[in-house]
């Protein structure tokens, strides 16, 4: 597994992909933190829902490095199907590390804070990172790892998804109905809802909840995504 994680990642850099996704999420971070004395916990969350897109697209780009006869001969080597799903995941949790480390530090670094960093905030800001990375992989990989990534829209309705999820709590209010259609998509709002307001987090039974909720949906999701994917390489 490690020397196929280690030839994705050179076929990656070799690609350039990595190139647009990189210098988009760097240059929003730098224009987040350009002004100092921001608010703590709702700059991490405009930073989370900037992994959110990137990461979907590093997704897609991961997923799509191989053509279909060398993913046939990789999957060989790899001697089961879903290994080379694990593998490709594996190689994202890689790719996003130094992304995710300098969401997190560089405002520390650059004192960028108003406020001073604690404990909680530490690991509510490594939770919202981390969960919006996770959504931005499984909404990627749906659709370029299943039957949806011979779509022709395949990109067009994954930013649909993104999009539908970051206006969920809007869509709402314009209807109760529309509250159990919503629950399909990534619950965003379970987590970027405590990121408004004072940089405080209040570990409390609302906030537990719904991080058990978050975990419960990912590990679904990523469940299903396996089923779908081997449905798609039969």
């Amino acid at each position: 597994m490690s020397a196929f994680i280690r030839y994705q990642l050179i076929s990656f850099v070799r690609s350039l992909k990595f190139i647009p996704p990189f210098a988009i999420f760097f240059v929003w971070v730098f224009i987040l933190y350009a002004y100092k004395n921001v608010p703590i916990l709702s700059s991490y969350g405009a930073s989370s829902i900037a992994m959110y897109l990137i990461m979907t697209w590093i997704t897609m780009s991961i997923f799509t490095l191989d053509e279909e006869s060398e993913k046939h001969i990789l999957i060989s080597h790899l001697k089961r199907k879903v290994s080379y799903l694990f593998g490709k995941w594996l190689t994202i949790l890689v790719i996003m590390m130094p992304l995710l480390l300098f969401a997190i530090f560089y405002p520390i670094f650059t004192e960028s804070f108003k406020g001073d960093m604690s404990l909680k905030l530490y690991v509510y800001a490594f939770y919202s990172h981390l969960a919006f990375m996770t959504f931005g992989i499984l909404v990627g990989t749906l659709f370029s790892a299943t039957k949806l990534a011979t779509k022709k829209y395949a990109w067009l309705s994954s930013v649909l998804i993104i999009v539908v999820s970051l206006s969920s709590k809007s869509i709402i209010e314009i209807s109760s109905f529309f509250k159990w259609i919503m629950w399909i998509f990534p619950p965003v709002f379970k987590v970027i809802g405590y990121m408004e307001g004072e940089d405080q987090v209040l570990l409390n039974t609302s906030v537990i909840i719904d991080s058990v909720f978050v975990a419960i949906y990912l590990i679904i999701v990523a469940v299903m995504l396996v089923s779908l994917f081997r449905k798609k390489e039969r």
